[in-house]
């Protein structure tokens, strides 16, 4: 039976998580499918939920077009439920395809973190940290390409306040409700890079104060490319003040690294 949500025909479900679930769905007589950000019904009852799902559809509606960044086209409100709508990436999340055993080449691994510098850069330049740079949130396209979706955790640049993103991709400061820096977001960047690179999680341990306690305290193993090695060390270094300090600074190393294998 064909399910309606509102102005939307839905075609399937891509996604869910502890807060919303993301589905692909049309409007009558429009050829163009997209992706539909909606709150699950019990969330929707809930007025702090419902306002960090607001900020987050301003912020997705209101920043500045980037092809390797969400593009937010329409939002509202149905059957109680509010609901964003996002340009549709066909592809699965990096999460879903490390998973699925997929395991890139190294050139491979540059060029998707490489990818999401270019969009990380992208919200830096507008004053925003994204907070949530996560495999889960890099959809990658049948081109190889990546698209970084989820501003819901996004903060202005500087601000701090209570613990959000995901554990396994925080940083240290993030970890204790510091202030976010553009360092944040690089310290999740090297922390995906690692993980493509040695082909297995880095601070992931199961239960979430074991998780935290690892990005605070573990460090990350030596890789086996000293080059990259260098590189990626710095961008995980524990005190920002030492982190590389820009998506900007991280993309142009790893460029140079790059051309230096060819």
């Amino acid at each position: 039976m064909e399910e309606r949500f509102g102005p939307w025909r839905v075609e399937r479900r891509v996604a869910s998580g502890a807060l919303a679930e993301v589905v692909t769905a049309r409007r009558d007589g429009d050829s163009t499918a997209v992706a539909v950000k909606r709150l699950h019904p019990h969330q929707s009852r809930d007025a702090d939920v419902v306002s960090l799902f607001d900020g987050e559809i301003r912020l997705t509606r209101d920043m500045a077009p980037h092809p390797r960044l969400v593009r937010g086209l329409d939002a509202g409100v149905a059957d109680g439920r509010p609901w964003l709508a996002l340009g549709l990436v066909d592809g699965a999340d990096l999460r879903r395809r490390l998973d699925a055993g997929e395991r890139p080449a190294p050139a491979t691994a540059l060029a998707r973190v490489l990818d999401t510098c270019a969009a990380v850069e992208h919200m830096h330049g507008q004053g925003w940290i994204h907070g949530d740079v996560n495999p889960t949130n890099l959809l990658v396209d049948g081109a190889g390409q990546v698209t970084l979706c989820d501003l819901g955790v996004a903060r202005r640049r500087g601000e701090g306040g209570p613990v959000r993103g995901t554990h396994a991709y925080m940083a240290p400061e993030q970890v204790r409700g510091e202030p976010w820096t553009d360092a944040t977001d690089v310290f999740a960047l090297g922390v995906i890079l690692w993980e493509l690179i040695a082909g297995q999680r880095l601070f992931f341990r199961g239960p979430t104060y074991l998780t935290m306690a690892a990005v605070v305290d573990a460090p990350a193993p030596p890789l086996a490319d000293t080059a990259l090695d260098a590189i990626v060390q710095r961008a995980l270094h524990k005190d920002p003040a030492g982190r590389i300090a820009t998506a900007a600074e991280l993309g142009a190393l790893l460029r140079s690294y790059s051309a230096g294998l060819s």
